[in-house]
């Protein structure tokens, strides 16, 4: 008995001592000091919470921004611009009527219009003005930045020869009215386009004359140098030269006029090409037409067929059904 008296206070004592020092490090104010049982943990302050919450929130409000972007270039910004084209189309058809058509009555009404309407409204151009921008202040009014940038896209359509049923196409596809402006492609320069032909018109022998130097007065100093000859084309075929110009500035106007001529002939071609592709695909659809027309036709009249010897059937079973009750003669 003693012996159990005696060992019950040693091991109360040995359980205290545990607690007494193990316990602080692991516990403190209630709170669980995960360090030091080796646990690995993050610890995030109000402060960072806070943050990633306005990041997420930050994020959702750009996402919506996007959204609201796209929406609105696909239908307020789509209709906007395709209102604006065909307000541009109006304008471009007006000019064209204005100096393009073939009756002179009709373009003299439209100048008279364009002046009087430029009148009452207070508008002054200079004298240089190309009246694609007259045509286009006259609708869009006092802003002269959009004025400018709408009639450079309009006269770049014309310098290009664009139909006015062509000109929505055209504007969409070289990327709108601005990236046709800040595109806009100034005509080659006189000396330009004849450098442009010079070295093929020189190439190019037509034939071979001879003519005494004394009477053009000329001398070493022409030698390998282009010159102009006025000449008259008669009924033979031959070419009466009346005279012979050395004339650097002339020279150049000539080629110049080279490329002109090629070009416009290049066009010429684009413009046949095309009109031959809208022809082809407008008799493909006429055919199309025509061949749902026939099928329609011929269904009528299998149709027809069909009801007409169903009708010959009836008739038949009718007069088979008579013929076997007819009655016997007196």
């Amino acid at each position: 008995m003693s012996n159990i008296a005696t060992t019950t206070p040693v091991i109360n004592a040995i359980a205290a001592a545990v607690v007494t020092h193990d316990t602080p490090s692991v516990i403190s104010n209630g709170s669980v000091n995960l360090q030091a049982l080796g646990v690995p943990s993050t610890v995030t302050t109000s402060k960072e919470a806070t943050s990633a919450a306005t990041n997420s929130s930050d994020f959702e409000l750009l996402t919506g921004m996007e959204q609201q972007r796209m929406s609105w270039e696909n239908n307020e910004l789509a209709a906007s611009n395709r209102r604006l084209y065909s307000i541009l189309t109006q304008a471009y058809s007006y000019y064209w009527e204005l100096k393009l058509n073939s009756n002179e009555v009709v373009r003299k009404q439209k100048k008279t219009a364009l002046d009087n309407f430029v009148s009452e409204r207070g508008y002054t151009f200079m004298p240089s003005t190309h009246d694609m921008t007259r045509v286009v202040k006259c609708v869009f009014g006092m802003d002269r930045r959009r004025v400018s940038a709408y009639s450079i896209a309009l006269r770049e359509a014309l310098r290009q020869e664009v139909q006015v049923a062509d000109l929505v196409d055209f504007i969409e596809v070289n990327g709108g009215v601005e990236q046709i402006r800040l595109g806009f492609a100034k005509p080659l320069s006189a000396s330009r386009r004849a450098d442009v032909v010079r070295e093929q018109v020189v190439s190019n022998e037509l034939a071979r004359i001879k003519i005494d130097p004394k009477l053009l007065g000329a001398d070493a100093d022409w030698v390998d140098q282009q010159l102009i000859l006025v000449v008259t084309y008669l009924p033979t075929g031959e070419l009466v030269i009346n005279s012979v110009v050395k004339n650097d500035s002339a020279v150049t106007s000539a080629l110049a006029a080279v490329y002109s001529k090629e070009r416009a002939a290049v066009r010429q071609a684009e413009r046949d090409a095309k009109e031959a592709a809208a022809a082809d695909k407008r008799q493909a659809r006429e055919a199309v037409i025509a061949a749902n027309k026939q099928k329609a036709a011929l269904k009528g009249e299998a149709k027809a067929a069909v009801v007409l010897a169903e009708g010959q059937r009836l008739a038949a079973t009718a007069a088979n059904y008579s013929n076997l009750f007819e009655p016997a003669a007196a």
